[in-house]
């Protein structure tokens, strides 16, 4: 029987979170290759361009957890913006905005100004885009996203590309 893998990630930019990336290097080339051969995945996604926390794992159940939307763990990003985030925005993310394609508003749990165009922003989901879009929602861009936290499991000091063995309830 193989040993479970909890892990946390600081994902760098420029990679992708996929097995076999098509543009950019993939994320399980920080790993040893015994790790990858034993089954490690992505517990969610993170595009390219986004960095931060990420859980992998190569327990089927522990990805279930975190992925499944009905579980709904809160996920902490920074989003550096183009434009200054007005107290007129925050409201309407803290209200909720529909987003295109989606049944539901898309919320902000909590949000935090943390510079003029720098925002602290806590949501549920985890839809296609939902940071980039909620914010596009309100006219303003995302010029760049690092996530933080998933659950109760913070990045810490991870530099980019380092990771740390967890424990299971990391997350959850």
């Amino acid at each position: 029987m193989k040993p479970k893998l909890y892990i946390k990630l600081n994902k760098p930019h420029g990679y992708e979170c996929s097995h076999a990336p098509t543009h950019h290097e993939s994320v399980f080339a920080l790993f040893p290759p015994d790790f990858v051969k034993n089954g490690l995945q992505c517990a969610g996604r993170l595009d390219y361009d986004t960095t931060g926390l990420i859980l992998l794992s190569n327990d089927g159940e522990f990805i279930h957890r975190i992925e499944h939307p009905k579980k709904g763990f809160a996920k902490t990003y920074i989003a550096t913006l183009a434009e200054s985030l007005t107290e007129e925005m925050r409201k309407k993310l803290l209200a909720g905005v529909q987003l295109r394609n989606e049944k539901h508003p898309s919320v902000a749990l909590e949000l935090k100004l943390l510079a003029e165009n720098v925002a602290e922003i806590t949501i549920k989901g985890g839809i296609y885009h939902q940071v980039k879009r909620m914010f596009a929602a309100i006219d303003n861009k995302v010029v760049a996203l690092h996530r933080t936290k998933i659950g109760n499991c913070e990045l810490g000091g991870l530099k980019a590309g380092e990771w740390l063995m967890v424990d299971e309830g990391c997350g959850g």
